[in-house]
C-alpha cells in the first residue's frame, strides 16, 4: 500500500525529542512517509539549547525544490522557521503547491529564551503565511504575542481564535496546556469559523514533556494526509500526544521526551469534547485508522 507522503519544515533537535527528529517518528509511526526540510541546526539536550545555526536560504530553497519535484507532500508540518527571509521562501512555495493540507506550528521562543523566529518576522506569520496555510496551532503565549492580544479566560481563547481566522487561517488550534484557567484540565479551542469545539484532557504531571507541540502537529499533518476530517484529525492527535505523556520515558536531567510508540487507541487518551469551556464534555470517538 502506497503511504501518504507529509513532510516537516523545522529544525533539527540533537536531542531527539522535538523538531525533525520527533516529526519523523510520529509521522512514520502513524502510516505516513515523512520527509524533512531542516530550516536550522541545534545543539541541544533535555536541559536546553546551547547552540542554534540557521540554514541559509540557499540550502533551504534545495531542499524544498529537491522534495517538490520528485517526493511532492499530502500535508506539510511547519515548525521552526527562524529568519523573515526563509519564512517568505516558504510562503512563495506553498503558493505554488497542489493545495496540500499545512499546519504550522508556531514556534517563537524556546523556554529557555533562545529565539527561534526573528522577532522582526512574527508580523509576517500573520500578514504572509497564515492566508496560505490551513491550521495554525499557537499555545497561549504564542497566539498573545502573534495577535497582540491578552489571553486569560476561555472567552480571550475563543475571541483569539476568531482574529486569527478574520486574518487569514482557514483552521484554528489554540493550545491551553499554559492556561491558567483550569488547573486540572488543559483545554484547546478549536475552530474553522463554522463549526467549533473544546477539547480537554486531565494534565499528565510528568518532566518529560519536551516536543509536545511538534508530536500535536505532526500528528495533525498525518491524520489529514491519511484522509481523516478536521476535527477528527485533531482527536487522533491530541490522543496520541496524551499517549505519548502518559508512557514517557524519564530520559535527561531536563525537560525529557516524550514516548514514541505506536498508536494503541485507548479511551483513557481520547479527549472530552464540548461547544462550551464551561460544560461537560463528552468522550471523543476513536478515529478508525
Amino acid at each position: 500500500m502506497t503511504k501518504p507522503i507529509v513532510w516537516t519544515v523545522a529544525g533539527s533537535d540533537s536531542g531527539g525529542g522535538a523538531g525533525v527528529q520527533a516529526d519523523i517518528k510520529v509521522m512514520n509511526l502513524l502510516g505516513a512517509h515523512a520527509c524533512s526540510v531542516i530550516t536550522a541546526l541545534t545543539a541541544q539536550n533535555t536541559i536546553g539549547t546551547e547552540r542554534l545555526e540557521w540554514v541559509s536560504p540557499d540550502m533551504l530553497s534545495a531542499q524544498l525544490d529537491a522534495l517538490k519535484t520528485d517526493l511532492p507532500p499530502a500535508a506539510i508540518k511547519l515548525g521552526m522557521l527562524g529568519t523573515t527571509e526563509n519564512l517568505e521562501i516558504i510562503v512563495e512555495l506553498l503558493k505554488t503547491l497542489k493545495a496540500p493540507f499545512t499546519v504550522c506550528d508556531p514556534v517563537l521562543i524556546s523556554s529557555s529564551g533562545t529565539f527561534l523566529l526573528e522577532a522582526k518576522a512574527w508580523p509576517l506569520v500573520i500578514e504572509k503565511l497564515l492566508p496560505v496555510i490551513d491550521l495554525i496551532t499557537p499555545n497561549i503565549p504564542e497566539a498573545e504575542h502573534l495577535l497582540g492580544m491578552e489571553i486569560a479566560t476561555p472567552s480571550d481563547i475563543e475571541a483569539a481564535a476568531q482574529k486569527a481566522l478574520a486574518c487569514g487561517a482557514g483552521e484554528v488550534l489554540i493550545k491551553g496546556g499554559h492556561g491558567s484557567h483550569d488547573i486540572e484540565l488543559s483545554s484547546d479551542y478549536w475552530s474553522n469559523g463554522k463549526d467549533h469545539a473544546w477539547l480537554s484532557s486531565p494534565r499528565i504531571d510528568t518532566k518529560s514533556s519536551h516536543g509536545t507541540g511538534c508530536v500535536l502537529s505532526s500528528a495533525i499533518a498525518t491524520a489529514r494526509a491519511l484522509g481523516y476530517a478536521p476535527l477528527e484529525s485533531i482527536v487522533l492527535a491530541k490522543a496520541y500526544l496524551n499517549q505519548g505523556l502518559r508512557q514517557a520515558p524519564d530520559l535527561g536531567n531536563g525537560y525529557g521526551p516524550l514516548a514514541f510508540n505506536p498508536w494503541e487507541k485507548a479511551d483513557e487518551d481520547l479527549p472530552l469534547i464540548s461547544q462550551k469551556a464551561d460544560e461537560p464534555g463528552t468522550r471523543a470517538p476513536c478515529p478508525k485508522m
